[in-house]
């Protein structure tokens, strides 16, 4: 029974615990073993629940006492470290917050607690939530389960490689760049990037996230379960001023598969022009996904927008908000810091009020070219990252495609392209690589058309359900991580 449950969607458990076939008690201790087998290795859980069972227990009461079922009824869900947790401490994976225990659950947690989920306990983290790849001071870097010596990736990537190692059926991530959907792409995982507003953020140092927004998203392994959460998670809250009204959208039913696709039309973009360094097994996978849409119905062609200008809008908008949050804590506290975070800071702080306002300035002229691009198709389709994920135990790749890189970094370009213009876009598995590293395809949505990314998603994994699997994890081949892996977070060209 306990292997089943490892299987099993949040959708299935909630149906399952609702019919009393199963108790939370007995799905809670499940995942609880798993992560007391794997994460000594994994090192995807940083903080546990101790009252985890005490709340599956309540679950099960309430049952008993013959009340209704709420939607996550007993599921067992993980929350990503930066995000606050009452009276379970929240580190955003950083020395300076290593002993930091909230007093109020963030808006989401509250939710998905509200409609009967356990939380287990909270995920790694890179410090502050900006790294490409998951370390810090505090507990160290996470693993990949699909192979222990590559990376998770960042910053999702405890949720992420939880969620592939089957600790959960469901975690919570933040994305500004991409960070939901590139741990996604590295753990064969779906998970999406809301339109922002549509999962309230709060607590927060700023109820208008100024330029790009940093949400909230769910990470699962089923697009059903993106449904579901979304049909929790979403909707008004006064207490984040910019969250959107709820305008009717039933996730479940777009997450359902029962939406015909035929005749909506895609964009395959690519390597957006040019801009990012395309790995050719990523390249093939991407656009054979793309293409099987046609068995949908669906009319692709590639076609791309221009994104030349992508660094210089990120340079700015990115660096509004490092300089936002981080250059008090930077002017005090530096030597606790990760070199990655200060070396993103401190390119932030060079800029000035101009460089910003150029950056959003070219940041609306982008979003015309995107929006009058997008009124010829419903969807865009692209790579996650423009690599597969890389090792631990080794220097970041200095090749990719055969082509030599002299940022890396640049791969992460395709995820933030479409962070910068609040578009929804959803990751999902598009196949491993030849030597078993997985890669993932985003499809971006039209504006708040969230919906509209499910019934993508959800066809697609109607077409191709055997993309959407996890690992069989062997810990036993672990090796050290490299002292000359240095990843410098995300900085941009001047």
């Amino acid at each position: 029974m306990e292997s089943d449950i490892l299987d099993w969607s949040a959708t299935r458990i909630a149906s399952e615990i609702a019919d009393r076939s199963v108790t939370a008690v007995e799905v809670t201790n499940t995942f609880l073993k798993r992560i007391e087998a794997l994460n000594p290795v994994i090192n995807a859980v940083c903080t546990l629940n101790e009252n985890a069972l005490d709340a599956a227990e309540v679950v099960d009461k309430r049952l008993a006492s013959g009340k209704s079922a709420r939607h996550l009824e007993g599921v067992p869900f993980l929350v990503k470290d930066n995000l606050q947790t009452k009276g379970i401490r929240t580190t955003f994976g950083s020395l300076l917050l290593e002993h930091y225990i909230p007093d109020e659950d963030t808006v989401s947690v509250e939710r998905l607690k509200t409609a009967g989920g356990i939380l287990l306990g909270k995920t790694n983290t890179p410090e502050f939530a900006h790294d490409i790849n998951t370390t810090n001071k505090v507990f160290g870097t996470t693993r990949n389960p699909w192979d222990v010596n590559i990376t998770a990736g960042g910053s999702s990537g405890g949720s992420g490689a939880a969620v592939a190692a089957a600790m959960a059926p469901l975690a919570l991530g933040t994305d500004l760049g991409g960070s939901v959907r590139i741990p996604c792409s590295f753990n064969n995982l779906t998970g999406l990037r809301p339109t922002p507003g549509r999962i309230p953020f709060y607590p927060t140092d700023y109820g208008w996230d100024t330029l790009v927004e940093h949400v909230q998203g769910p990470m699962v392994r089923y697009v059903s379960d993106i449904g579901l959460a979304m049909r929790v998670l979403s909707g008004p809250d006064d207490r984040d001023p910019s969250s959107l009204p709820d305008d009717g959208i039933d996730f479940c039913r777009a997450a359902s598969g029962v939406e015909s696709l035929k005749g909506r039309r895609i964009a395959y973009v690519g390597d957006l022009g040019g801009v990012i360094p395309l790995d050719t097994e990523v390249a093939r996978l991407v656009k054979a996904a793309a293409y099987r849409f046609e068995d949908l119905g669906c009319v692709v062609e590639e076609s791309c927008f221009d994104a030349s200008d992508i660094q210089d809008i990120i340079r700015g908008t990115r660096g509004f908000g490092m300089v936002a949050r981080y250059a008090e804590r930077f002017d005090n506290f530096q030597e606790l810091m990760t070199p990655q975070l200060i070396s993103q800071v401190s390119a932030a702080l060079e800029l000035s009020v101009r460089d910003v306002v150029r950056s959003e300035r070219l940041r609306t002229l982008y979003w015309h070219k995107i929006r009058k691009f997008m009124g010829n198709f419903d969807y865009l389709i692209a790579p996650v990252v423009g690599a597969p994920p890389f090792r631990l135990d080794e220097a970041l790749p200095t090749h990719i495609g055969g082509k030599r890189v002299d940022r890396f970094q640049d791969v992460f370009l395709s995820a933030y392209a479409f962070s910068v213009t609040g578009l929804p876009a959803i990751s999902i598995p598009c196949g491993l690589t030849n030597d078993g590293r997985p890669v993932g395809m985003q499809i971006i949505a039209k504006r708040h058309a969230d919906d509209k990314a499910l019934e993508a998603a959800s066809a697609y994994e109607a077409l191709a359900p055997e993309l959407f699997c996890r690992p069989e994890v062997d810990v036993s081949v672990i090796k050290a991580v490299s002292e000359h892996l240095n990843t410098p977070g995300v900085t941009m060209r001047k």
